[in-house]
């Protein structure tokens, strides 16, 4: 085991969690980023094994595919006889006979943190993560929150630490951690030393406890890195999160078992594959490998027949009814067929989503404007709305009032009964609400748009 460096784990840390920024702009990431250095399929197994990612399918889901004719049996051969050579027909018969069998679990993040839950029955995520993510929900909210966030100005645990001082109620459930937590000379290696124990252990518990939330982790050191990747900025670490989380989990540990537990290293009763030591490929793996390759081989194949079988000249359709540009993304491809099945002589196209023009994009009554293009590019326009006549609609239910107590219980017992007289008549007579009718009035009205040079 390598001796622990508190620096060195947060690198590796940020390095191997999922570049999650907010997705204020289009972005594509390789989630297999911190393996791309090795061949792929390599690759694959050792995400696997490291953090239990499911980077391939079943292999009784490529056999049922094959059986179906999914995955064409020539291929297979093709492929066979690539890799293999003479040693085909053996392997053939793997793939076709060997079964996913149950083995003992290899994955190796999650267990030393595991031990909480062998040893005292206690589930640590299900006692702090809705308080640890509501937490960096309310200071990350963007304007959505009924309630903002009161000090948005400070970092994360300064305004919480704030907070905690002039709050008649604590996010702590015991007086000595709060205690602690006040203290702002509490560092992430104090508490892992009450928690973990050994130093050798240190890393282990970092990895398991930052994966169990891959997500959120890999925002806060997104936001951290790139802070204007959130038009309200605010100041967060990854630090400030695991020094949080180690706090909290603490807090749960001396309120559930009181002085009735002992850290991890005196409780853990086996020793810990190092995380990143070297991944043996297995022989499911192989089999799973081929049958993958096949797979995909099966969608080119196809996809050059197609191709082959295409006419020499497009067919020009005269007098389209309408021409409709989308732009790039999950949804315009099932959206485009549907148009043109309903209304075969329209004429649709998909284009990158900001059109050609790289531009800043500021909604009416906006305080921000947002990036409309690809990351390296540099806007030079302005794109501001304004114009609109179009009066926005309310609806009291769902607004900060309704959810107080003394003004959401007098809501309820009112405007309540009327909200549930509406609900049934709307079974009978369907109705769209203010939003849904604000979007149908928008979209048939054009809204004025004034581009300004921005460069």
């Amino acid at each position: 085991m390598k001796k622990y460096n508190q620096s060195e784990v947060l690198h590796e840390l940020k390095h191997f969690l999922p570049a999650q920024a907010a997705l204020k702009d289009f972005i594509h990431h390789n989630t297999l980023h911190a393996f791309q250095k090795a061949p792929f399929l390599e690759a694959l197994n050792t995400a696997s094994t490291v953090f239990g990612y499911h980077t391939l399918l079943p292999l009784e889901e490529y056999q049922d595919l094959y059986t179906k004719g999914k995955i064409s049996k020539p291929i297979v051969d093709k492929i066979l006889l690539q890799k293999k050579g003479t040693e085909a027909e053996f392997w053939k018969e793997k793939m076709l006979a060997t079964t996913t069998q149950a083995v003992e679990n290899t994955i190796r993040i999650g267990k030393v943190r595991n031990t909480w839950k062998k040893k005292y029955g206690i589930d640590l995520d299900t006692l702090i993560q809705p308080i640890l993510f509501r937490l960096l929900c309310n200071f990350l909210d963007q304007g959505i929150s009924i309630w903002p966030f009161p000090l948005t100005n400070k970092s994360f645990l300064t305004a919480l630490r704030e907070m905690e001082r002039h709050s008649m109620v604590s996010i702590f459930k015991t007086k000595e951690i709060r205690k602690l937590f006040l203290n702002e000379t509490c560092e992430i290696n104090y508490l892992l030393q009450k928690l973990v124990g050994k130093e050798e252990l240190y890393e282990y518990y970092l990895f398991d406890q930052q994966f169990s939330h891959s997500g959120w982790s890999g925002m806060v050191s997104s936001i951290e890195d790139l802070p204007t990747c959130l038009l309200d900025t605010r100041t967060i670490s990854l630090q400030d999160l695991i020094t949080l989380e180690l706090l909290l989990e603490l807090d749960a540990l001396q309120h559930t078992l009181g002085n009735n537990w002992q850290d991890i290293s005196k409780i853990i009763d086996f020793t810990p594959p190092e995380l990143f030591a070297p991944v043996a490929l297995t022989e499911n793996h192989a089999i799973r490998c081929l049958w993958q390759e096949a797979l995909e081989w099966n969608f080119y194949d196809q996809a050059l027949a197609g191709i082959q079988l295409a006419p020499k000249q497009a067919t020009v359709l005269p007098n389209k009814s309408f021409q409709a540009i989308f732009c790039i993304d999950d949804r315009e491809c099932s959206f485009r067929r549907y148009l043109e099945m309903l209304d075969t002589n329209c004429e649709t196209f998909g284009t990158p989503g900001f059109f050609g023009v790289e531009f800043y994009f500021q909604p009416q009554d906006g305080k921000f404007y947002t990036k409309v293009c690809p990351a390296p590019v540099m806007p030079k326009f302005l794109v501001k709305e304004k114009g609109t006549s179009i009066k926005r609609q309310k609806d009291i239910h769902f607004s900060k009032h309704a959810q107080s107590f003394h003004s959401g219980w007098l809501i309820s017992q009112t405007i309540g009964f009327w909200s549930a007289f509406k609900l049934v008549v709307n079974i009978f007579r369907p109705s769209m609400g203010p939003a849904a009718a604000y979007s149908l009035k928008h979209m048939d009205k054009n809204a004025e748009l004034s581009i300004e040079n921005n460069a």
